[in-house]
């Protein structure tokens, strides 16, 4: 998918996130910190927006693992949450930008070129909606969004329990 797109995605993943792991979902530095985190895999991409913008961290990574590759795994996020752990990172920082970061691979899952979800194994994952950058990205990043921000609007899941249970 386009930068542009892993942005939207990472923010509406975060505002659905955020109320499971008792964060303000709204809060301007969290959403800024998930689009980070959205934009992060594409380190590996020297053209990438990220890319564009780090080339000297970009370019060594991307001669050394290609794109797509480690830091497009699961792996990846991990070490990515274990390092934001290591450095003292507070939970308001680190959730973002790692459910960002998860978003980023949710997103590339929806392409047919998929990801190496369990690198440094070969295999790649993917349930194939869309090309990068074809017509049918940009709505269904609206769809996500729009589900996202209809999702108040829902049942609420205490009711719902409530119900369940009966």
């Amino acid at each position: 998918m386009m930068a542009g797109s892993h942005a939207v995605i990472g923010m509406v993943a975060w505002s659905w996130a955020a109320p499971h792991l008792g964060l303000p979902p709204l809060a301007p530095a969290a959403l800024a910190l998930a689009c980070a985190g959205a934009l992060l895999p594409d380190i590996d991409h020297p053209r990438s927006w990220v890319g564009l913008r780090l080339g000297i961290v970009s370019r060594p990574i991307a001669a050394a693992l290609g794109h797509r590759g480690f830091t497009h795994s699961l792996l990846a996020a991990l070490a990515c949450l274990l390092l934001l752990h290591d450095e003292g990172a507070s939970r308001a920082i680190a959730a973002p930008l790692v459910v960002g970061y998860l978003s980023h691979l949710v997103a590339d899952l929806l392409t047919p070129g998929g990801l190496p979800l369990a690198w440094p194994l070969k295999r790649r994952f993917s349930l194939p909606l869309c090309r990068t950058g074809s017509l049918l990205e940009p709505l269904i990043v609206a769809g996500l969004a729009l589900g996202t921000a209809a999702a108040p609007l829902a049942l609420p899941w205490k009711l719902l329990r409530t119900v369940m249970k009966y």
